[in-house]
């Protein structure tokens, strides 16, 4: 089948393309994940992680299926050749144990050459495809091309381009493509999709559309349900125990909060954070309160939201809100005072979370009516102001929406990856086999002749005798074993 490339034009802007493709140089690009980018926090984090935790979370973005051939193959490469070659139970001799111990990882190289050769090309038509709307709704991508494709279409356009300026560009599209989402989803109550490169676009599947709405409704309602245990089981548990601390330690506390903010005195939070991971660590080697190396965790993980100098505002609130704590809690006179008052705190935020599902639940009952997204929004603007979790941690719908929809298109061609990666893999065997028979006697001779030689002419002595004289062949087989 023919796939003709996806032709976008990035200069003209023609009223049925998307916005996508007139972002410009150096335009302000668009933020969908609220005050702070999720992406630049978890690069931030990373910069600070100890080398163990690097390399783990390397290895969990180093996934896949032709990850998988690679270290099955490696694997059997050199695993399977010691349990040839060094088989107690084998009644060969030494020589036919090592030529068949190499044929292991000659094996394996040729399953990676033939398998991974021929998966790799196919994941990229599948995802070239799912880009250009070719595989069909529940595969298509064209609402969220992802950065490698949109700087490919970017490369191709302007080949002028420096890699900053693609790269550059590549996110403006992105986020002007995310904003045209959010926007139809505002005024057309729908999604609309690029499909086999037509310029029309066609509506999201009505169906599907409503699914996605009760999915993301139902998270929402899963996370606080997840929530309010948590807070209703851990975080009760770990406010009695800091707050009995602060009344136990109150100058101690005191003392140490002090110092935290002098360092933020500094106003710079390059520095604030250097200096937080530098007491850290002196705190851990002093072993010093298991609370106060907690708590100052928390707040190097707070300045760690933003490169902004404002991000040291909020670091400064909260050890003044800890400071206002102690003075309160040392002022109580037993662990009981500090558990009726911990335990009035959290029933409080147990009943926002509730009035919150409540909500939520009515949300979902208007999905089912087949209210709009625009309609559903507005409930969420009416409930803001009356819901103190709301305020506290504010939900954009069409945005919610939009996530969960990238969420579940991406999940669908992963799945189509798979099942079609296993049917590419057993092709592969068609080839790899009849190569393997070809390969490995000749590589055996090059690379170990005397081995080869010695085998070749082993076996051939014992067809002679077994054809000349097949009852004396017979019988030392008999005293050989």
């Amino acid at each position: 089948m023919k796939v003709e490339k996806a032709n976008f034009n990035l200069q003209q802007i023609p009223m049925n393309q998307s916005p996508v493709q007139f972002a410009k140089p150096g335009a302000q690009a668009a933020s969908f994940t609220g005050h702070y980018n999720s992406t630049d926090i978890y690069k931030e984090l990373m910069h600070y992680m100890p080398r163990s935790v690097k390399l783990m979370m390397k290895a969990k973005e180093w996934t896949g299926e032709v990850q998988n051939i690679v270290i099955n193959s490696v694997g059997t490469g050199l695993i399977a050749p010691i349990f040839i070659k060094y088989n107690p139970l084998s009644k060969t001799d030494e020589d036919t144990r090592t030529y068949s111990a190499w044929r292991q990882p000659v094996s394996a190289l040729l399953a990676i050459l033939t398998q991974v050769g021929a998966t790799i090309p196919f994941n990229q038509k599948v995802s070239s495809m799912a880009h250009q709307g070719k595989l069909g709704q529940d595969y298509n991508m064209t609402p969220f091309m992802d950065e490698k494709y949109l700087k490919k279409l970017v490369k191709r356009q302007h080949p002028d381009f420096t890699p900053a300026q693609i790269a550059e560009r590549a996110e403006q599209m992105k986020n002007a493509q995310f904003e045209e989402v959010i926007k139809d989803l505002k005024t057309k109550n729908t999604v609309m999709f690029i499909e086999d490169g037509k310029p029309n676009k066609v509506e999201m599947n009505p169906k599907r559309y409503k699914e996605t709405l009760i999915k993301t409704i139902t998270n929402l309602i899963k996370e606080e349900t997840a929530e309010k245990k948590k807070s209703d089981e851990t975080k009760r548990q770990f406010r009695i125990r800091r707050s009995e601390y602060y009344r136990t330690h109150a100058d101690k506390a005191n003392a140490h909060l002090d110092s935290l903010l002098e360092i933020f005195a500094s106003g710079d939070i390059e520095k604030v954070k250097k200096s937080l991971a530098s007491k850290i660590g002196k705190m851990k080697s002093n072993k010093e309160d298991k609370e106060l190396i907690l708590f100052t965790q928390e707040i190097f993980k707070l300045g760690n939201k933003s490169n902004d100098n404002k991000t040291i505002n909020s670091m400064r609130d909260k050890v003044n809100r800890a400071k206002s704590y102690v003075h309160d809690y040392s002022a109580m006179t037993s662990r009981e005072q500090v558990i009726e008052r911990v335990n009035r705190s959290i029933d409080g935020r147990v009943t926002e979370i509730d009035k919150e599902l409540k909500f939520f639940e009515k949300v979902k009952q208007a999905i089912l009516e087949d209210k709009t997204v625009h309609e559903i929004e507005d409930m969420f603007t009416a409930e803001h102001l009356k819901n103190k979790r709301l305020q506290e941690k504010p939900v954009k719908f069409a945005e919610q929406v939009a996530m969960q929809l990238k969420k579940q298109t991406k999940s669908c061609i992963n799945g189509y990856k798979q099942v079609g990666g296993i049917f590419v893999s057993l092709a592969t065997l068609f080839i790899s086999c009849p190569l393997l028979n070809w390969v490995y006697p000749k590589f055996m001779a090059a690379v170990f002749p005397n081995l080869s030689n010695g085998k070749h002419q082993k076996d051939t002595t014992n067809l002679i005798l077994q054809a000349n004289n097949p009852a004396e062949f017979q019988k030392k087989a008999e005293v050989k074993s």
